[in-house]
Protein backbone atom coordinates (compact mmCIF):
# COMPACT_ATOMS: atom_id res chain seq x y z
CA UNK A 1 0.00 0.00 0.00
CA UNK A 2 0.94 3.93 -0.74
CA UNK A 3 -0.94 6.76 0.07
CA UNK A 4 -3.87 4.32 -0.08
CA UNK A 5 -3.59 2.35 -3.09
CA UNK A 6 -2.56 -1.55 -3.14
CA UNK A 7 -0.14 -1.68 -5.80
CA UNK A 8 1.64 -5.09 -7.61
CA UNK A 9 5.48 -5.42 -8.98
CA UNK A 10 5.71 -7.28 -11.95
CA UNK A 11 9.34 -7.92 -13.78
CA UNK A 12 9.35 -7.78 -17.63
CA UNK A 13 10.52 -9.13 -20.68
CA UNK A 14 9.48 -6.74 -23.00
CA UNK A 15 7.80 -3.69 -23.87
CA UNK A 16 4.30 -4.76 -22.89
CA UNK A 17 2.19 -5.13 -20.17
CA UNK A 18 2.44 -8.15 -17.54
CA UNK A 19 -0.16 -7.88 -14.92
CA UNK A 20 0.65 -9.37 -11.47
CA UNK A 21 -1.24 -12.18 -10.76
CA UNK A 22 -4.77 -11.62 -8.99
CA UNK A 23 -4.60 -7.66 -10.14
CA UNK A 24 -7.28 -5.91 -11.97
CA UNK A 25 -4.95 -2.47 -13.09
CA UNK A 26 -6.57 0.96 -12.64
CA UNK A 27 -4.90 4.08 -13.16
CA UNK A 28 -4.79 6.45 -9.83
CA UNK A 29 -5.34 10.40 -11.13
CA UNK A 30 -2.76 11.81 -9.01
CA UNK A 31 0.05 14.56 -9.45
CA UNK A 32 2.14 12.76 -7.70
CA UNK A 33 6.16 13.94 -7.90
CA UNK A 34 9.77 12.14 -8.03
CA UNK A 35 9.83 11.54 -4.37
CA UNK A 36 6.36 9.72 -4.72
CA UNK A 37 7.99 7.54 -7.63
CA UNK A 38 11.28 6.79 -5.56
CA UNK A 39 9.32 6.02 -2.40
CA UNK A 40 7.21 3.55 -5.01
CA UNK A 41 10.97 1.89 -6.25
CA UNK A 42 12.13 1.64 -2.79
CA UNK A 43 8.89 -0.55 -2.66
CA UNK A 44 9.63 -3.12 -5.02
CA UNK A 45 12.89 -3.15 -6.29
CA UNK A 46 14.14 -6.50 -6.35
CA UNK A 47 18.30 -5.68 -7.24
CA UNK A 48 20.81 -2.60 -6.13
CA UNK A 49 19.79 0.63 -7.48
CA UNK A 50 20.53 4.15 -7.51
CA UNK A 51 18.26 7.30 -6.86
CA UNK A 52 20.05 8.73 -10.05
CA UNK A 53 17.17 9.34 -13.20
CA UNK A 54 18.54 9.15 -16.62
CA UNK A 55 17.26 11.64 -18.22
CA UNK A 56 18.07 10.53 -21.77
CA UNK A 57 15.19 9.90 -24.08
CA UNK A 58 14.26 6.18 -22.65
CA UNK A 59 10.64 5.98 -20.97
CA UNK A 60 9.40 9.34 -20.25
CA UNK A 61 6.02 10.72 -18.62
CA UNK A 62 3.23 8.42 -21.10
CA UNK A 63 0.30 6.93 -21.10
CA UNK A 64 0.64 4.26 -23.33
CA UNK A 65 0.45 0.79 -20.49
CA UNK A 66 -1.98 0.19 -17.66
CA UNK A 67 0.98 0.46 -15.65
CA UNK A 68 1.27 3.23 -13.12
CA UNK A 69 5.68 3.10 -13.12
CA UNK A 70 8.36 1.10 -14.50
CA UNK A 71 12.31 1.29 -13.84
CA UNK A 72 15.47 -0.28 -15.20
CA UNK A 73 17.47 -1.53 -12.06
CA UNK A 74 20.85 -0.07 -12.22
CA UNK A 75 23.66 1.09 -9.75
CA UNK A 76 24.78 4.13 -11.98
CA UNK A 77 21.13 5.67 -13.63
CA UNK A 78 17.89 4.11 -13.67
CA UNK A 79 15.15 4.46 -16.46
CA UNK A 80 11.71 5.47 -16.08
CA UNK A 81 8.49 5.83 -17.17
CA UNK A 82 5.92 7.15 -15.42
CA UNK A 83 2.09 7.62 -16.24
CA UNK A 84 1.01 10.98 -16.85
CA UNK A 85 -2.43 10.14 -15.08
CA UNK A 86 -0.43 9.24 -11.68
CA UNK A 87 2.86 11.18 -11.87
CA UNK A 88 3.62 14.95 -12.51
CA UNK A 89 7.38 15.47 -13.16
CA UNK A 90 9.62 14.77 -16.01
CA UNK A 91 11.52 11.77 -15.95
CA UNK A 92 13.26 12.58 -19.20
CA UNK A 93 15.30 15.05 -20.82
CA UNK A 94 14.39 16.42 -24.40
CA UNK A 95 12.15 13.82 -25.61
CA UNK A 96 10.68 10.16 -24.71
CA UNK A 97 10.50 7.39 -26.02
CA UNK A 98 7.46 6.11 -24.11
CA UNK A 99 9.03 2.35 -23.49
CA UNK A 100 8.23 0.15 -20.42
CA UNK A 101 10.66 -1.97 -21.19
CA UNK A 102 14.28 -0.29 -21.23
CA UNK A 103 16.17 -3.14 -20.26
CA UNK A 104 16.97 -6.24 -17.95
CA UNK A 105 15.38 -6.87 -14.72
CA UNK A 106 13.08 -3.74 -15.55
CA UNK A 107 10.10 -3.46 -12.74
CA UNK A 108 6.59 -3.03 -13.44
CA UNK A 109 4.30 -1.13 -11.28
CA UNK A 110 0.60 -1.68 -11.36
CA UNK A 111 -2.26 -0.32 -8.73
CA UNK A 112 -4.72 -2.69 -8.18
CA UNK A 113 -8.28 -3.14 -7.39
CA UNK A 114 -8.38 -5.12 -4.33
Amino acid sequence: MYKGVCFKGALLKENKDTLPEGCKPYTPSEKWGEDDWWSMAQMFHTRKMTSRIDKGAAGGLCNNHMAVASFTQNTDKVKVWANSATFNFQPTGDGATCSLYNGDATMAVYACVV
